[in-house]
């Protein structure tokens, strides 16, 4: 299969083109002559721009039949992305093994992190929000085949975000992962963030798990964590330079981006309603980032509706432009989630300030809008789950 993949590919494909929001740019009855003024489009790059999720398209025999096993047409990024990994990320993987050399494990980490890290995890975020197939066996190779390939524990993945991350919104402590305890601008606040979760994360989330009632899950993600972690133990003894290389580094270097990325997506927190989704997080928008992460960068939207396809997100965005203004939700132009994060960690307001999109007039001066951002960096007080609020 692997003879017949890359015999066919095609390095450089005409990639898809993004749905154009429809009526965008018209009134209400999709008809700007019919007297209401047009609609302000914030997004356009992201309504026209080519998908880029994947690398190599499928050959047009293997290419037909991933369309027939998938649910939906428009999930095909999804679905070439994943069996992109499947024959490039596995092959190498067994040739580190085989070869049992640092250099070559070296280049595969290398390598995976850059052609298929956050491709893979935004992949495995969407197809564990919507399913790709009706096949349950298919739908369970992302989350316990491949991700530990990406410092992800198999089985673990659809508990933590699906379960925990979207029922608990990020309010502390249920949320395991929240942000709200911290000094969001704080480096070394984000180190012990991600320090907890690569140690503790182990325990904490089957005991979230438990403690909601969730029994079934709490032994289930047990047995995953124990049979991950004998199933490294095993491999080490057997073969320490591929387990060090292809499992425990990217262990390490995954919970760190996982980390840093959830942290630069709820890092700005309005104290004054932490719990409200147009309050908790942002969108980034007219950034490539958005054509290799599934329009990730609509993170309000995904809060809103975490079952919404990704390919409707720039619209639904465009829909509520009146509730974005009347909120102050924050939208950045032109950056992405971790150039957000990597700003605010060096104090570049004056960067930050000039890409905030403001809805509304009076507009904020960048001395108003730095402060206003300055504000919802602050730690976040629960007690019993309550929000204390500052003296």
């Amino acid at each position: 299969m692997f003879f017949f993949y890359f015999s066919n590919i095609r390095f450089h494909p005409k990639l898809q083109k993004s749905r154009r929001a429809r009526g965008v740019g018209m009134g209400h009855g999709g008809d700007s002559a019919g007297g209401a003024p047009p609609k302000v489009v914030y997004n356009q790059h992201d309504l026209t721009a080519k998908r880029n999720e994947w690398h190599v398209t499928p050959p047009g025999p293997l290419d037909a039949a991933v369309k027939r096993l998938i649910k939906e047409e428009r999930d095909a990024p999804i679905a070439y992305l994943l069996l992109n990994v499947i024959c490039m990320t596995l092959p190498a993987a067994a040739a580190v093994f085989y070869v049992g050399s640092n250099w070559l494990g070296l280049a595969y980490m290398l390598s995976n992190i850059l052609l298929f890290q956050e491709r893979f995890i935004l992949a495995l975020h969407f197809s564990s929000h919507r399913r790709l197939t009706d096949n349950q066996w298919l739908n369970a190779i992302p989350t316990y085949v491949l991700s530990p390939f990406f410092g992800i524990p198999s089985g673990m993945y659809f508990l933590h975000h699906v379960v925990m991350h979207h029922v608990e919104n990020n309010v502390f402590p249920w949320d395991v992962s929240s942000t709200e305890p911290y000094q969001r601008d704080n480096f070394l606040h984000f180190l012990h963030y991600w320090v907890r979760f690569l140690f503790a994360i182990w325990v904490e989330l089957p005991y979230y798990a438990w403690m909601r009632g969730r029994k079934s899950m709490a032994i289930s993600s047990s047995c995953c964590i124990v049979l991950s972690l004998s199933a490294y133990y095993g491999l080490y003894q057997w073969n320490p330079v591929g387990t060090f290389w292809v499992f425990l580094l990217p262990t390490v270097v995954g919970s760190f981006f996982l980390m840093f990325g959830n942290w630069s997506q709820h890092i700005f927190v309005d104290p004054r309603k932490p719990e409200d989704n147009y309050h908790l997080t942002y969108n980034v928008i007219n950034t490539p980032n958005n054509q290799t992460s599934f329009n990730d960068g609509y993170h309000i939207e995904h809060h809103l509706q975490s079952r919404r396809h990704w390919t409707e997100l720039p619209e639904a965005f465009n829909e509520k432009l009146d509730i974005y203004a009347k909120e102050e939700a924050l939208v950045f132009d032109g950056l992405d989630f971790l150039g957000v994060g990597f700003l605010t960690f060096t104090g570049n307001y004056k960067v930050l300030t000039s890409k905030l999109v403001q809805f509304s007039e009076p507009k904020l001066s960048p001395s108003e809008a730095e402060a206003m951002l300055r504000a919802r960096l602050v730690p976040i007080r629960r007690v019993n789950g309550k929000q204390v609020k500052a003296s």
